[in-house]
């Protein structure tokens, strides 16, 4: 068989740019929310697989009708395509977050540093390393979040033409067209297998290692490989299953973008379905030119969107990213229509002026192949000059009135001390030094239990309690119930809160022989009676009416049971009603809108917290040393919950409170408080409260 009829294709494929149509539309409908596309991101998966079959064909093709493989070629038109564009919008991204973001804050310093990892086509290895994932809330404040991907892309750019050149100079000379074809497959077919495995064992426990790092998503270039080096010969003989074969491949890209979700463990075996599917697909339309799918992908449409689709996906991301950063966290699916189409225009502009200019004309800085590569690294230096502007501005915005309120939420709020979330002592009998705070800790007085919502109230106790220690065993997301698993954790298919909890029992034990003699209780109340958080940074949680039910009335059988377990114990046991939570994180708002646009409708909180308030109330009602404290009114008046008031700001977010403000709420509950200690029964609230409240009663 001749090279000839060998050949690998490599002519232009509209049909192709109609596939990248249909991934890049999955991709920023899913960004923007539209319904119907909960696993948009496996777009992403079929760029890859695509990259892998233009690349490797490319290569190959330039490998056997030269006689060489020239790596700096390959490098330059890979600059000439991607660069441009690029350095445009981390450019765009870097003014805007100089003046849309909050003046001196962590997003600012996020961007600045995200934007360098840009230049160095590593910001794959930052998001990995500085978010907890790719679908968690806080990614939306990280205009350059999507630039993983081309990080992804451009280390393997860098990694397989190195393998290639390498193949076939080892063999240059001993081997045909066919036997080199087939040892650069073997080489890809090990390649996928090693990388396949990494995405499956480590997806499980290390998603974010699987969904962002190069090793776990190597196979996916990989399939898209073999698929370019099929060679026509077996094309041929696959013509009459082309159809066939196309068809399938869509329905697995469809059923991935409309079956998956944020919840789907993903990469890991779940790639398979759409990665396979865009192989079958590729495979199928290469093999069957006149099918009806590819005449479908290669209609108008669907090729000017492919054609638009690397600046789409640029543009998209940080307009959706910007948008939520000025409405302080607020989405809603007309203004993300909106930004995606501003994106598209966009995306119009920047192909038709900088992206086929530079790809397509050999002028001025692209000239040449060492012109090219010299215009590549004066836009890597200059994105580094463009982070570090924003970094300078950043410091210059230190001295900004409006910084004062992040600097205060930033500097205080209590610190969380990881020990006292894995309650092991290290002696026999010897509480840990780390959770006692103040005086004599060998033999604290009061012990204080709960996830974060009990953490943040640490300052409030050693107010009121000055002259004894206090116990602090504190577990994010960990409600402090006997037996019960928090909603957080449940997600997770963990039990870590039953054993956390298991393990504060114990420790009660031991510490009430050292002198404990009251516990306080304080959690995330409402989320744990799950109730669906109003603030706009939590993601809001999919349950049925029957499971909230039985959610409701798991909660309080386990809160009867700690309950009674506590005073069997005889210990005296306060429980903390549900705090009022906000809208929008409060330094975040003040920073950007001012205090009077942060506060929140009394009604909104109401409507979260009474019936939870009601439902502790009741059970508390039944134990004769339980009491419960109200808290609501010292950040709320009969309308409002304010998140700051006469120039000092209440909560470190939306619903975590600063150390100053748990200290004042110390003074005012003191009497109340004071009883856990073993005082008389408190008075009436109205009798005992000293000092004012937040909202200024």
């Amino acid at each position: 068989m001749t090279p000839q009829s060998q050949k690998t294709p490599s002519k232009y494929r509209p049909d192709i740019d109609g596939l990248r149509a249909i991934a890049i539309i999955a991709v920023v409908f899913y960004h923007a929310g539209f319904p119907g596309f909960p696993g948009g991101f496996v777009g992403v998966d079929v760029f890859f697989v695509i990259s892998g079959f233009l690349i490797t064909a490319l290569l190959f093709n330039e490998a056997v009708g030269t006689g060489h493989l020239s790596l700096s070629a390959f490098y330059a038109r890979r600059v000439r395509r991607l660069m441009p564009a690029a350095l445009l919008v981390v450019a765009v991204s870097l003014l805007l977050g100089a003046f849309v973001m909050p003046p001196a804050s962590d997003e600012q310093r996020s961007l600045a540093r995200s934007a360098m990892a840009v230049a160095f086509f590593g910001s794959n290895f930052f998001f990995f390393t500085m978010t907890g994932g790719y679908f968690d809330a806080p990614s939306f404040t990280m205009p350059l979040l999507h630039t993983w991907s081309l990080a992804v892309e451009e280390q393997y750019y860098l990694v397989w033409p190195l393998l290639m050149l390498l193949v076939f100079r080892f063999f240059r000379g001993t081997a045909t067209e066919s036997t080199m074809r087939a040892r650069v497959v073997w080489a890809l077919g090990v390649m996928s297998l090693i990388s396949l495995a990494v995405s499956i064992g480590m997806t499980p426990k290390h998603q974010s290692f699987s969904f962002y790092l190069l090793p776990a998503r190597v196979w996916e270039f990989a399939i898209g490989g073999v698929v370019g080096l099929a060679g026509s010969a077996l094309y041929a003989r696959l013509r009459s299953w082309g159809e066939g074969f196309a068809v399938l491949g869509l329905v697995l890209i469809v059923y991935s973008v409309v079956m998956f979700n944020d919840g789907t463990p993903f990469p890991g075996s779940a790639a398979l379905i759409p990665v396979c599917g865009t192989a079958l697909l590729i495979l199928g339309m290469t093999a069957n030119e006149h099918g009806i799918v590819r005449r479908l992908l290669a209609s108008r449409p669907l090729v000017f969107i492919g054609l638009l689709s690397y600046s789409w996906y640029l543009w998209h991301w940080p307009l959706l990213s910007f948008y939520r950063t000025y409405s302080l966290g607020a989405t809603s699916l007309p203004a993300n229509a909106l930004a995606i189409t501003a994106a598209l225009v966009l995306a119009w502009l920047t192909y038709v002026w900088i992206e086929r200019p530079a790809r397509m004309y050999r002028r001025g800085p692209f000239r040449s192949i060492r012109a090219t590569l010299f215009t590549g690294g004066a836009i890597c230096l200059l994105t580094l000059s463009l982070s570090a502007g924003l970094w300078a501005w950043r410091h210059y915005q230190q001295s900004a009135d409006a910084y004062q309120w992040i600097k205060t939420a930033r500097n205080d709020y209590p610190r969380f001390v990881e020990a006292c979330s894995e309650p092991d002592y290290p002696e026999a009998g010897a509480p840990l030094k780390e959770c006692s705070h103040g005086p004599d800790k060998q033999h604290p007085k009061v012990l204080l239990w709960g996830d974060s919502h009990a953490n943040h109230l640490l300052p409030m106790l050693t107010e009121v309690f000055p002259d004894v220690a206090v116990y602090e065993l504190t577990k994010p997301g960990c409600v402090p119930l006997i037996g019960l698993d928090s909603r957080a954790w449940i997600a997770l298919k963990s039990t870590s809160c039953v054993e956390f909890n298991q393990r504060v029992l114990q420790e009660i034990l031991v510490l009430k022989e050292k002198g404990l003699e009251g516990v306080v209780l304080s959690a995330r109340w409402a989320m744990h009676f799950w109730h669906q958080s109003f603030s706009v940074d939590d993601k809001q949680w999919e349950a049925t009416p029957e499971r909230v039910a039985q959610g409701r009335a798991e909660f309080l059988a386990s809160l009867e049971t700690t309950l009674r377990t506590l005073e069997s114990i005889g210990l005296r046991v306060l429980v903390i009603a549900p705090l009022p939570q906000l809208i929008y994180s409060a330094p975040r708002c003040l920073a950007v809108r001012g205090e009077e646009h942060c506060n929140t409708p009394r009604a909104l909180n109401d409507e979260l917290l009474v019936d939870t308030t009601d439902a502790l109330a009741k059970v508390v009602a039944r134990h004769r040393d339980v009491r419960l404290i109200e808290v609501v009114d010292f950040f709320c008046d009969a309308q409002t919950c304010y998140a700051s008031r006469d120039g000092k700001i209440f909560y470190h977010d939306d619903d975590h409170l600063t150390r100053a403000t748990a200290r004042a709420l110390g003074r005012y509950l003191a009497s109340e408080l004071a009883w856990v200690r073993g005082a008389s029964a408190a008075p009436a609230a109205s009798e005992t409260r000293s000092g004012t409240s937040a909202s200024g009663d």
